[in-house]
């Protein structure tokens, strides 16, 4: 799906300019598009190590998001979370975070951390500025970054919206499933009142989606 999204950018930088001749803004515009996909493309290709993350960090309201989704569903914990140490770390390791989901999948399954991605709308920093659920997915990217510090490259998130009612969402997370990020769009529908409906197009690397309407 992607290379066949690339090529129609491509097409449509190349041909357009020349049939119907483009503002130099329009231009820029799909021309910058174009190169994000292309970079996206090259780095969902690239050999990912966890060597590269071991010092990334999230901030401890994703903690807080999982023990209050494992409270609710009274879903067992690998081990306790002081409330001390939340409250007097704004920021843990990534692969602590990793360890207290892959736990909890390996003993409820994906469906876990489908919930615990449906609640981050509710816990995550998140701008005051998105106001729309088409907003959210198209600052996504952003807001992954606002709960996260890295000095190294962590993933990131891709909206496609050229196509009329549809929106494509590329994910490259390999820290964070399918399942979850499955559970993230089903939040921000939630979070803004949006009626969904989603077809998952690969489960690989954090996935891709296709949103219609």
């Amino acid at each position: 799906m992607m290379k066949d999204i690339i090529e129609f950018k491509r097409q449509q930088l190349y041909q357009t300019i020349g049939l119907v001749g483009l503002t130099s803004d329009e231009t820029l515009k799909v021309s910058q598009e174009l190169e994000s996909l292309m970079n996206f493309h090259s780095k969902v290709n690239r050999p990912y190590t966890l060597k590269r993350t071991n010092q990334a960090m999230v901030h401890n309201n994703f903690i807080y998001n999982i023990l209050d989704v494992s409270s609710k569903e009274k879903l067992e914990l690998p081990f306790g979370i002081s409330e001390n140490i939340l409250a007097t770390n704004d920021w843990f390791r990534i692969d602590f975070a990793n360890t207290l989901l892959e736990a909890l999948s390996e003993r409820h399954g994906a469906e876990v951390l489908e919930a615990i991605g449906e609640a981050v709308p509710v816990h995550c920093i998140f701008p005051d500025t998105v106001q729309s659920f088409e907003q959210s997915l198209l600052h996504l990217n952003h807001i992954f970054h606002l709960n996260h510090k890295s000095s190294s490259y962590i993933g990131e998130y891709l909206p496609f919206m050229d196509i009329k009612n549809e929106i494509q969402l590329f994910c490259h997370t390999p820290d964070y499933s399918s399942s979850f990020n499955y559970g993230i769009i089903k939040g921000l529908a939630k979070k803004f009142n949006q009626p969904l409906k989603m077809k998952v197009i690969d489960n690989g690397m954090g996935g891709q989606f296709k949103i219609i309407g």
